[in-house]
């Protein structure tokens, strides 16, 4: 009777355990993710394991074996292409826009506050203008970022040879930025309203937004695949969703 009560006990407590569910997403994610999307899904009963960073490096991670996760959010949908049979199935379903984000601490604050896209090369070219962007070699913002900046007419702010002063990781330059040490940095509209930022596109097609595409795969081999199931689910139509959108992101 004694071992009966006690198997009982022992699976009414594995009953009560939280699912997991392992999520590697792209960096500029990671506010919502870290916050008001990890506890919503731990109301669902599901802990979130997440791990932001470049979408590149992550695809890295994956295609090397150094991380198995359940689902992968890229920012560049040919990072998961370039995945092929390691993922199950994959979905692009919003995008977002490239370009400055700023906080009250800038000491441009006021001149960006008050322009609009086309004069913004302008502010970003003052004298002593400090502005931060991620690493291209990491990160498909930073490859986004020279893109726009050359469409602009304003490749000499990356100047010399890449000017590597400029590049941080994405959670460093976020950082940086809300404490006023780098006057603006490079982000997409979801992660700058996310933090509090204010925010302003790119002109035109510098803006990226024809090219930026956040993708979910589910991976083949995904450790919790019901969990990574109920997750896609819960981004491309439930409650994720609308806390996406109120972060910046425009559904498709």
């Amino acid at each position: 009777m004694k071992r009966a009560l006690a198997l009982a006990a022992a699976l009414a407590l594995a009953g009560a355990a939280p699912a997991h569910l392992s999520v590697l997403y792209a960096g500029s994610l990671v506010t919502p993710m870290e916050g008001p999307i990890k506890t919503a899904l731990a109301a669902k009963g599901i802990a979130f394991d997440g791990e932001g960073g470049g979408s590149k490096k992550l695809a890295n991670y994956i295609r090397d074996g150094v991380r198995s996760p359940d689902v992968f959010i890229s920012v560049d949908r040919s990072l998961v292409a370039g995945l092929g049979r390691r993922v199950l199935r994959a979905t692009t379903f919003a995008d977002t826009a490239l370009g400055v984000g700023w906080s009250d601490a800038s000491r441009f604050a006021d001149a960006l506050q008050h322009i609009n896209g086309p004069r913004l090369r302008y502010v970003l070219s003052l004298p002593g203008f400090k502005l931060g962007r991620t690493d291209p070699q990491l990160d498909p913002k930073g490859v986004y970022t020279i893109e726009a900046l050359g469409l602009m007419g304003a490749a000499p702010l990356l100047a010399p040879r890449g000017n590597g002063a400029q590049v941080f990781p994405e959670e460093d330059l976020l950082a940086r930025v809300d404490t006023g040490e780098i006057d603006a940095g490079v982000f997409y509209r979801t992660e700058a309203v996310a933090r509090g930022l204010h925010f302003l596109a790119f002109p035109g097609k510098a803006a990226m937004s024809d090219r930026i595409g956040y993708t979910l795969a589910v991976m083949r081999d995904a450790p919790h695949p019901a969990q990574a199931a109920a997750f896609e689910r819960f981004i491309l139509t439930g409650r994720g969703r609308a806390l996406l959108i109120k972060v910046g992101l425009h559904y498709r």
